[in-house]
């Protein structure tokens, strides 16, 4: 990322550089988080992270938004992560919270509206970057829905993974250490708190 923001510097590429110090501020919340609040992200997260900011703004940066399908592969890259976040934030919260009570057929449903939200988000983002800056980020309706199908997709396809991993427990041995440093750090603290 610090090499993406040199070449955005040098290139003069306003819209990148702000892309490139958000990336590099968001890159660095996975080691913020362990080192001030004692919580570790799953390592699939963190290499998911990792990988959608490479994708967008070495993409953006670098041109290769105009090779085909390169749209439709950072839209699925980044709504399975916004889709596997929420799967996960929804399991623990689950699990360790008497407030949600949800079965995983719900719970899947919750995470593909969750991404398809996100993607409407995501969408009035790139219209508002046009407007403000001159770019070319939505090219059309079409690619607006198809953008939005995409987000769709991949919180099905999160959906799918997500309640198959539950059935085999794989998903509780995934978020069992983010789940207890939670529990300890945010929901049993506030249990205490509305005690006294």
């Amino acid at each position: 990322m610090i090499i993406f923001l040199f070449i955005s510097i040098w290139k003069l590429f306003w819209i990148w550089i702000f892309g490139c110090i958000l990336a590099l501020i968001v890159s660095f919340v996975p080691t913020i988080l362990k080192r001030n609040y004692q919580i570790t992200l799953p390592l699939v997260l963190e290499i998911l992270i990792t990988i959608a900011l490479i994708l967008h703004v070495g993409g953006g940066l670098l041109g290769a938004y105009g090779i085909t399908h390169y749209d439709t592969l950072t839209h699925f890259v980044s709504s399975f992560l916004v889709a596997f976040l929420a799967f996960v934030v929804i399991y623990i919260l689950d699990e360790y919270w008497d407030g949600l009570i949800m079965d995983k057929y719900a719970l899947a449903f919750l995470v593909v509206i969750t991404t398809i939200a996100m993607g409407v988000v995501w969408e009035f983002n790139e219209w508002i970057t046009d407007i403000l800056f001159g770019t070319h980020e939505q090219w059309g309706y079409d690619d607006t829905i198809k953008d939005l199908f995409i987000d769709m997709i991949a919180g099905l396809v999160m959906a799918f993974i997500g309640v198959a991993m539950i059935k085999r427990g794989s998903f509780d041995e995934l978020t069992e250490d983010l789940g207890e440093q939670i529990d300890k750090l945010i929901i049993k603290s506030n249990k205490d708190e509305t005690k006294k």
